[in-house]
């Protein structure tokens, strides 16, 4: 049997492995942080400035760390960033005060902060322009993978010896898979490298209008992911949902993602994605707002469903569409940009989220909907409007080289 495009390009194998072991580890600890946190007296506001803390992490650092990545190559800060990260959640067995929930959820920020914009970026720098659907794709299905089997080991793990054990196993897991990357990965990528003067782009300079409407849609997407990182095991807790449920809840959306990720990058690599991103956005603010207004358990894990399923064409269109209009000199540092507006929308709501939980439990949903939808409709306008002048360019482009090679004697590129 043919094994799909992603699988069968050698370094993506590599770098999709190492994501479904990440989103493994992650996926063990993810339902029981803030049910952790709690149980051992930690209050609904230090959960939140908790949660908050780790986005913080992220939307100071990712720019940086980006370009950081194009400098020394992909691998070192990819690597450095899982060990990072694996260090902080071990250490979480042994978490007892606010203060230190605090401190180490920082940590693990800081570990996201050097890995997250690395990985993106080797993503694009290996991919050809009219594959980067399905790379971006095959990358959320892997983490998926991931995500899948995590939350229900987890589970399993917690209720059989507690959540210490399973803090120091995630932990010692993701040291791991970042001492394997650093040799895998070592070399893989466009090289490390100093920036020409003529290089060097300032952030103020990446807001043109190609990357505005991918970056309103990353706060968009993560002021969602903020503002439930607080809530979302509290508010099923509260519904009644056992530690397996729970569990469960994380894992309904990576069922559907993988399932749908091969249709999904397909899609997204067929003509303008503007319209894609438009449904789906719109289709995703319904399903938020859904969590809220049906509080049932087993409605809850039907919408993870559905929610996953339309993400797999919401996010690797955008994925792709980024990597497609940024400058490949700087793609780490577009890919950082693109991960601090979207962390700076979710340290925002992550405070926001507990705030509204407090005072009912449908208002964090409701309005992350209704964020969500706002902010795609002042998004794909720009992405339209982009699109439309790329396609416009294109003959101009293609005439331009058939012209430049006839001059120098070669064949005019078909």
């Amino acid at each position: 049997m043919r094994l799909p495009w992603v699988l069968q390009h050698p370094t993506l194998r590599l770098v999709l492995a190492l994501v479904a072991f990440a989103g493994l580890a992650v996926g063990l600890t993810i339902p029981f942080l803030t049910l952790t946190a709690r149980d051992r007296g930690v209050s609904l506001t230090a959960i939140g400035v908790m949660a908050s803390s780790y986005l913080v992490a992220q939307m100071l650092l990712q720019l940086p760390m980006g370009s950081l990545s194009d400098r020394l190559g992909r691998a070192a800060p990819l690597a450095a960033g899982l060990v990072v990260e694996g260090l902080a959640t071990a250490s979480f067995a042994r978490a007892g005060s606010p203060a230190s929930f605090i401190a180490l959820r920082t940590l693990q920020g800081v570990g996201v902060a050097m890995l997250f914009p690395a990985v993106r970026a080797l993503v694009a720098d290996v991919t050809p322009e009219d594959r980067r659907g399905q790379a971006y794709a095959g990358f959320g299905a892997a983490f998926s993978s991931g995500m899948l089997f995590g939350p229900l080991v987890g589970g399993s793990v917690a209720g059989a010896l507690g959540v210490g054990p399973l803090f120091v196993a995630a932990g010692v897991v993701e040291v791991l898979i970042g001492i394997w990357a650093l040799t895998a990965l070592r070399g893989a990528g466009r090289p490390g490298r100093a920036p020409h003067p003529s290089e060097r782009v300032s952030f103020a300079e990446l807001l043109v209008k190609p990357l505005i409407g991918a970056f309103v849609l990353s706060f968009a997407s993560q002021f969602l992911m903020g503002m439930f990182s607080g809530v979302w095991s509290i508010y099923l807790a509260d519904l009644g949902a056992s530690d397996f449920k729970i569990g469960l809840s994380f894992s309904t959306f990576s069922i559907a993602y993988l399932a749908m990720a091969p249709m999904g990058g397909r899609l997204a690599d067929s003509g303008a994605r503007w319209r894609r991103l438009l449904w789906a956005n719109l289709a995703l603010g319904a399903v938020i707002a859904g969590y809220g207004l049906i509080p049932v358990v087993w409605v809850i894990l039907v919408l993870g469903l559905f929610e996953g399923a339309i993400s797999t064409v919401a996010q690797p269109s955008l994925d792709a569409y980024l990597a497609t209009v940024a400058d490949p000199r700087v793609m780490g540092r577009v890919q950082g940009a693109y991960a601090t507006v979207g962390m700076a929308g979710a340290a925002i709501s992550a405070l926001l989220g507990p705030v509204l939980y407090g005072g009912s439990r449908v208002l964090p949903f409701v309005a992350g909907g209704i964020i969500l939808w706002l902010l795609a409709l002042v998004a794909i306008p720009l992405i339209r409007q982009t699109e439309r002048e790329r396609a416009a360019r294109l003959p101009v482009v293609a005439a331009e080289r058939a012209r430049a090679a006839v001059l120098v004697g070669a064949e005019p590129e078909r």
